[in-house]
């Protein structure tokens, strides 16, 4: 193949997911705070994406992140998979890598789901989203993190792959405690209006504990992507290629065919003028 038939400079990818993501969060942060949406402690991140306009702007480009997100696990996937086969590595690398990609696939869905159905509209369904989000998201991270041990040390250092072993355990804690500080929360809150969630509405604590652990999580994997880049700096992606040939030939006969109608057409024609 020719040097233009693969796309090269991916390691970009991981870093703008890293620099756009924190950045769509504090934007609907300022926004929501700025109209009084939400007070300007420790929301949820769903919190200060409930009403219009951040909202609006807050699907709008967890959206596209998605997709970006989505876009990085199959390359990954495909990555993991080649060295699988070109090194003849562990023969429990491709399930691994397989599960991985199910995980990933899982976790970018829910983040679609949770910026599509906010907390005020359909909770339930963002409640799902929130799960598959985070709780894929992290089942990611561990698949990965042993992905990162099997390719030590042609494909990954090991160094790497204990980071992404710390990441995966962070997560994971982060996970845990968000969602049963956030339960008990709930349990003992007499207030109205979770979004502006006060100390004498009760569970105060414990709101913070969850909001503070979500956040924390989030970074978490802002940072876990961001270790994709020195690996995507080895990866070209090529270039999908569409072949039209029944479409060609059809075309080919209709033209040759109309070229020979007015090929008659003109002969006839000058005989007639002659």
């Amino acid at each position: 193949m020719d040097k233009d038939d693969f796309l090269g400079n991916l390691h970009y990818l991981p870093i703008v997911l890293f620099v756009s993501l924190p950045s769509v969060f504090i934007l609907t942060y300022v926004i929501a705070v700025a109209l009084g949406h939400v007070e300007a402690g420790f929301p949820y991140i769903s919190d200060t994406a409930t009403y219009a306009p951040e909202s609006c702007i807050f699907a709008q480009f967890i959206n596209i992140i998605a997709m970006l997100m989505s876009l990085v696990v199959y390359i990954r996937y495909s990555q993991v998979k080649e060295c699988s086969s070109t090194f003849s590595l562990q023969a429990s690398l491709p399930k691994w890598n397989h599960w991985a990609l199910i995980f990933g696939l899982t976790s970018t869905f829910g983040l679609s789901i949770v910026a599509n159905f906010q907390e005020t509209s359909v909770i339930v369904v963002h409640f799902i989203g929130a799960f598959l989000c985070f709780g894929g998201g992290t089942a990611y991270f561990w698949t990965q993190a042993v992905c990162s041990f099997y390719l030590h040390p042609l494909g990954c250092s090991l160094r790497l792959a204990h980071l992404r072993t710390a990441l995966s355990s962070f997560s994971t804690v982060c996970f845990v405690v968000s969602i049963i500080t956030d339960v008990l929360a709930r349990l003992a809150y007499k207030g109205t209006n979770p979004r502006k969630w006060y100390k004498a509405d009760g569970g105060w604590e414990l709101h913070v504990a969850s909001t503070i652990t979500e956040w924390l999580c989030a970074v978490a994997f802002c940072v876990y992507i961001l270790t994709f880049t020195s690996e995507f700096r080895e990866v070209k992606l090529t270039q999908p290629r569409v072949a039209c040939t029944l479409t060609r030939t059809r075309l080919s006969n209709e033209a040759l065919n109309e070229s020979q109608d007015a090929g008659i057409s003109h002969s006839t024609d000058t005989r007639t003028i002659t």
